[in-house]
């Protein structure tokens, strides 16, 4: 293997930073000017110095398996640039067949006046060296300043997308805009900022354009114009400069962050930040050859996080290089060894996996005559309104809307018209996965509990079907009651959270006690702590329960609030983005005796497995709030969390990756996970 080597650029220090003479000093005035110049020449020459490198030279935008960026200052616009500009993860490479009516030139470019001055090439533009030195990218500013005033930005969104859907008299059915902006950039003239964006075309437009280049040779044809001042206004302009581009973050801010961008990215291209190897340069042994290849030899010795991706067919990676940053070992990396306790299995299993198949046998009976396909059957009415609803936008989008601006991710609508495992072409049966895991961690003596968590559609799923009055005993996908009966057959304890979700929604007075969010796929406050407090119910009923927890912890609760878009309005069109202002939601944040913050501990004796429902309100958005934190004041103790953004059915091969050491104080592992990703798993079962 070739020596490792940091590809950064010579760390920039805060002295070097700070071109300004420092206050007190007893320089005369002629060597006080003197020294201001030469710092403001300093300044100009430094201005011009990118924030954002791309660290892979090979890197085609079209072809490319890997990104590598490095972050020289880490600044919110600045991570934003590194994860959004021109990456390969984020724009389906496959070419399109379209059939404009016309051709698209220069002067034809103006989506109803948004767009003024249109150029060909960056250096027909007033921008200074400096300023396309420190573009931004367009996507989260926009999102940042809907955030800021969604009243006064939805103007802006409004226009552009003017922009995205303009198909140039094109019929085809085609979810992808033919056009959407890149990177902005602000010129000052004088007190006035002038905004300017660069305008790129999809490649397979690129015959049907005239007068429009490939000014940095990307593939994507662009064009750059400045923003109509009456849309984008000076204020948003002073928004955008302020602290969005100029406060530094630390460590722990650059990596919630990340955390936060693998969630959002989540629902589209499948991310998950895999684990960093302290003390070892990426691409790691175990990443794809044919990655490694693309490379070129080129290691990145302290990546601060990656970020790997299933947008198509192919495994993509982001690293991300932060200067400054990840030298030690990261939060990502810390890990607190576990004294070993007493080992044995609960006893109670068979019991309690013959009343789980009493129960779902009674609900077959009821409901479908004691034939699953028979229940599926009475469900017809349901699921062609089901169809009707998804109908609305092409398939491509995954982001839909329903009355009331009640968001749904379109996987969800096909995870409740999924077809039994047993159908021709159906997707392979989780049952074989997750029966096998339990018996690896049987063989070492440690419980397990498998936990589906419903879908919010699950749950409310007349927001989007009118006939759901015809659902039996309100079950909106009986195959979810027919994989716990397999799942007990295969000697796999489930706890069924479906049951008491659906009473909790009929007690709640006009849905005021909501389960899930309205803009996002995963629960609310109301949600997740009623899960928590139906698993400590299950573990406290477990034979080693009093020794292990027996000094238990006072926590208690602190409420904050926190404004968030969702993880489905980024999935919508573009003419419906403005439309959803972010959602005020509730989070109980758990506290010691001491006002400290609950942290999930590596060492505790109960590891919870999950997906994205584990972090939210974890690790994401308020924070110290989610699923484990309240898990453990019911418990009176830590528990430890292994998460992944990526889907639940990777929680075990990362547990795996930890070795055997690990299991070492483990008594009991819980996997939670969303029914969903059982039906409709993008990365299917077969292999897991």
């Amino acid at each position: 293997m070739p020596t490792p080597r940091n590809a950064s650029v010579t760390p920039v220090t805060s002295a070097t930073r700070n071109t300004h003479a420092p206050k007190g000093t007893a320089l005369a005035a002629a060597a006080c000017a003197a020294l201001a110049l030469i710092a403001c020449q300093v300044e100009d020459k430094k201005s011009a110095e990118p924030d954002v490198t791309t660290l892979n030279q090979a890197y085609n935008r079209l072809h490319s398996h890997v990104l590598v960026r490095h972050i020289r200052v880490p600044t919110e616009a600045n991570l934003d640039l590194a994860a959004y500009s021109k990456n390969v993860m984020l724009i389906d490479p496959e070419w399109k067949a379209v059939h404009p009516a016309s051709r698209v030139g220069l002067t034809g470019i103006s989506f109803n006046g948004l767009l003024q001055d249109v150029k060909p090439i960056l250096d027909f533009t007033p921008l200074t060296d400096g300023e396309k030195a420190h573009p931004l990218a367009w996507t989260p500013v926009l999102e940042h300043l809907l955030k800021w005033n969604f009243e006064k930005a939805s103007a802006l969104a409004n226009a552009y997308a003017a922009v995205t859907g303009e198909r140039w008299g094109d019929t085809t059915d085609l979810a992808q805009p033919f056009q959407e902006f890149g990177s902005l950039y602000i010129h000052s003239k004088g007190n006035v900022k002038e905004v300017w964006v660069e305008l790129e075309f999809k490649p397979w437009l690129n015959s049907f354009l005239d007068g429009v280049l490939d000014q940095d040779r990307d593939g994507y044809p662009d064009a750059v114009a400045r923003l109509d001042p009456r849309i984008f206004t000076a204020e948003m302009a002073a928004e955008i400069s302020g602290e969005y581009t100029h406060k530094v973050l630390s460590e722990g801010q650059v990596i919630d962050w990340a955390r936060n961008l693998a969630s959002r990215w989540y629902p589209s291209y499948n991310t998950d930040l895999l684990p960093l190897k302290s003390g070892s340069a990426w691409p790691y042994e175990e990443t794809p050859d044919a990655t490694k290849k693309e490379m070129s030899g080129v290691w990145v010795a302290n990546p601060l996080f990656i970020l790997q991706g299933h947008p198509f067919a192919d495994t993509l990676f982001n690293a991300f290089e932060v200067e400054g940053m990840g030298g030690a070992k990261t939060e990502f990396q810390k890990r607190k060894e576990g004294k070993p306790v007493a080992r044995g299995l609960d006893k109670g299993l068979s019991s309690r996996l013959e009343a789980i198949i009493t129960k779902v046998d009674k609900e077959k009976k009821a409901y479908g005559a004691g034939d699953w396909k028979k229940w599926t059957t009475r469900l017809a009415p349901f699921h062609e309104d089901l169809k009707k609803f998804a109908s609305q936008e092409p398939e491509a989008v995954l982001g839909l809307m329903a009355p009331g601006k009640f968001l749904v991710f379109r996987r969800e609508v096909e995870y409740l018209q999924a077809p039994d495992w047993t159908t021709p072409g159906a997707p392979a049966s989780p049952v074989p996965t997750i029966a096998a895991f339990k018996d690896y961690l049987a063989a070492q003596g440690i419980d397990f509990l498998f936990v589906p968590i419903p879908t919010k559609l699950d749950i409310y799923p007349e927001n989007i079907a009118p006939k759901t009055d015809t659902l039996p005993g309100h079950i909106a996908q009986p195959l979810g009651r027919k994989l716990i009966r397999e799942l007990a057959e295969a000697r796999v304890e489930t706890l069924d959270l479906l049951e008491p979700f659906l009473k909790i929604k009929a007690a709640s007075e006009s849905g005021k006690r909501s389960l899930y969010q309205r803009q996002d796929t995963h629960w609310t406050t109301v949600g997740l702590e009623a899960a928590a407090q139906l698993v400590a119910e299950r573990i406290k009923r477990y034979s080693w329960y009093d020794t292990l927890y027996r000094d238990k912890k006072d926590y208690k609760l602190k409420d904050t609030t926190f404004d968030n878009l969702g993880d489905i309005q980024a999935r919508l069109p573009d003419a419906k983005k403005a439309e959803v202002a972010p959602e005020s939601l509730l989070g109980r944040q758990v506290v010691d005796n001491s006002g400290t913050l609950y942290e999930d501990v590596d060492s505790a004796s109960v590891l919870v497995l999950g997906d994205s429902y584990t972090g939210v309100f974890q690790t994401v958005g308020c924070r110290h709030a989610g699923v484990t934190a309240h898990l453990a004041k019911e418990l009176g103790g830590p528990v430890d969390l292994i998460m992944g953004w990526g889907g639940g059915p990777e929680a075990p091969g990362k547990l795996k990756k930890r070795g055997d050491a690990y299991l070492h104080p483990k008594r009991l592992v819980v996997w939670m996970m969303s029914s969903r990703d059982l039906f409709v798993y993008p990365g299917g079962w077969s292999a897991k």
